[in-house]
């Protein structure tokens, strides 16, 4: 619409679309409610208060009866693919809980196909009538220890950078390398920051003089803090902090009683899930984050304001969303109760309840598997030993770190086994992109499980297909069925399989969220039926792989020490400096 458009709806000199009549308008603006109608002409706020004179023949009249209206939400950080369906499915359940606005990092299917999935992805959300900010990926592959589908090169993020919807630079993951001053890292950062595009960072554990580096580079926000002292360091530091509530990372009630009783501004931290199932999608979405906040204690209007204005302000996006504000996309939640939340209606862009429909997909998006067939020695670390000493990856239950230890491991003269009885199983990450076979191993404990294996595509953030099980038998068999299906999660137990497919690039469904759900339950009922005891066991599963997060993790080249940088021997031999440094 041309601005002159908008200034004459605005004067009333073309008469609105639509007009809501009596309304308890959420002002996140100024931190309170008011009350008034709201005129809307070609999606846009053209009026709020008194607004009789922008009403004409042909305006539509929907009486809210005195409803609160506020801001659509904005999820601040999220990872759609994480939900196991497409952008169109995420955005279509997310907006009926009133999500109008969502900030992606496509950086899982960037990791699978590269470029090509990207230019895919912005254009399925120029389709779409939610708002999709896109935030370019910064660490393809997120470390040099791991081997993913594709690479983004300077000459590709700079491409980006320039492209409509794109707002800013993706969590920068490779601390170290900032810290060190790596050319091509910092010349990513500086492209956006000329730009004047935010960069959002990720650095969990980072403080006082590391953090100083990583700040002074231009990083402004993060997301990943283990605890609140160090939340709140970064805070007082200057950067913006996301709160994030997903389905297997969450700190809500680590931190919000603590910024209460603090006394501390909820100016610079908005909401962000980062990860989110299809089982809590189908539940809620940013919604489920504001009302969690107002339960902790948080005011609804600085619950709501966290949910939308502190989010924009940040992607320098305030102009177009955030607010119910004059100019303003008319993105619009009303709601049946403020204090519990409850949603009864959205309009985006003035259209209410708006219909979404998807694109068909490529070909290649659909073929990405790509590994020789897995026999049971393929999985498994030899030794002639007796026993050995291992390193063993410790799961901590709903965070995306992990512990280590040093465990004595049992062998039939010429395999290491898993302990069962001590809750340690064999684990194993499969190169799937056709790169080079690579196939790292190593034990973990903290799943449970009592018998068979279980495997998937999703693995963070190369995703090469991960499995892990009691007997080396299921694994190989959960790896060769994921390739039959080109991706998906697998269980075996005794030879018989379950399965969800997920053919989009080994990450999505293109069914939607209630088929994704259905079977997710399925799957989350035979895994517990095998030992396993873990809310979300498939996403613990899918961070195992992520080499930037401590400890211990795991990737196709072996076990990565995070805190060091470098491959460790799985196996400890007599001399513990042999590891080798990458």
């Amino acid at each position: 619409m041309l601005l002159r458009e908008k200034i004459a709806a605005g004067k009333g000199e073309i008469k609105a679309d639509l007009v809501l009549k009596n309304c308890r308008i959420v002002n996140v603006n100024t931190k309170e409610v008011t009350e008034g109608d709201i005129a809307i002409h070609s999606g846009f706020i053209a009026g709020m208060g008194g607004v009789d004179e922008l009403i004409g023949s042909k305006t539509r009249i929907r009486d809210v009866n005195n409803a609160h209206v506020c801001p659509g939400l904005i999820d601040g950080h999220v990872h759609f693919e994480s939900s196991m369906v497409t952008l169109t499915h995420f955005a279509k359940q997310s907006m009926i809980h009133g999500t109008t606005g969502i900030v992606i990092d496509p950086h899982e299917i960037a990791n699978a196909l590269g470029v090509k999935g990207i230019r895919l992805v912005i254009r399925e959300a120029k389709g779409l009538p939610v708002d999709v900010f896109v935030t370019v990926s910064s660490c393809v592959p997120s470390s040099p220890l791991e081997t993913s589908g594709a690479r983004l090169g300077i000459k590709d993020i700079k491409e980006f950078l320039d492209t409509k919807f794109v707002v800013g630079l993706g969590e920068v993951m490779d601390c170290p390398a900032v810290l060190r001053g790596d050319a091509g890292k910092l010349e990513m950062i500086s492209a956006a920051l000329e730009r004047k595009l935010v960069v959002d960072g990720h650095c969990p554990g980072m403080r006082g003089k590391e953090l100083f580096g990583y700040m002074s580079a231009g990083i402004s926000t993060d997301h990943e803090s283990v605890t609140y002292d160090e939340m709140l360091e970064k805070a007082r530091l200057g950067m913006k902090i996301m709160l994030r509530e997903g389905s297997a990372a969450k700190c809500f009630e680590d931190f919000i009683p603590g910024l209460l009783r603090e006394g501390i501004s909820f100016e610079n931290f908005f909401f962000a899930t980062d990860d989110m199932n299809a089982a809590d999608l189908l539940t809620g979405h940013i919604d489920t984050l504001v009302r969690k906040s107002i339960s902790l204690g948080v005011e609804p209007v600085e619950a709501i304001s966290m949910a939308t204005i502190n989010t924009a302000r940040h992607y320098r996006i305030d102009q177009l969303v955030g607010s119910i504000s004059i100019g303003r996309r008319a993105n619009l939640v009303i709601l049946d109760d403020l204090e519990d939340f409850r949603i009864k209606s959205v309009i985006i862009r003035g259209e209410v309840n708006p219909q979404i429909t998807g694109i068909a997909y490529p070909k290649y998006v659909f073929k990405t598997v790509k590994y020789k067939r897995i026999s049971p020695d393929d999985l498994k670390l030899k030794s002639e030993k007796k026993m050995v000493k291992a390193h063993v990856i410790e799961i901590v239950p709903g965070k995306l770190i992990t512990k280590r230890s040093i465990e004595e491991l049992n062998t039939d003269g010429q395999t290491v086994l898993p302990d069962i009885d001590h809750d340690i199983l064999s684990i194993a990450v499969i190169e799937r992109h056709g790169k080079n076979g690579n196939i790292g191993r190593g034990f973990v404990r903290g799943f449970g499980l009592k018998e068979g294996a279980f495997g998937q595509s999703i693995a963070h953030d190369s995703h090469n297909v991960i499995v892990a099980g009691t007997n080396f038998e299921d694994m190989a068999l959960c790896a060769n069925k994921i390739k039959e299906i080109q991706g998906g999660i697998v269980l075996s137990n005794n030879g018989v399989t379950k399965e969800l497919t997920l053919p989009f690039a080994g990450l999505l469904n293109t069914q939607g969220v209630s088929d994704v759900n259905r079977k997710l339950k399925e799957l989350h009922a035979a895994i517990k039926k095998m030992g396993c005891m873990l809310e979300a066991p498939f996403i613990q599963m899918s961070f195992l792989a992520l080499p930037v997060i401590p400890s211990l993790k795991i990737t196709d080249m072996g076990l990565v020490d995070v805190e060091r940088g470098r491959i460790v021997e799985a196996i400890i031999s007599k001399k513990l400096s042999s590891a080798i440094l990458l």
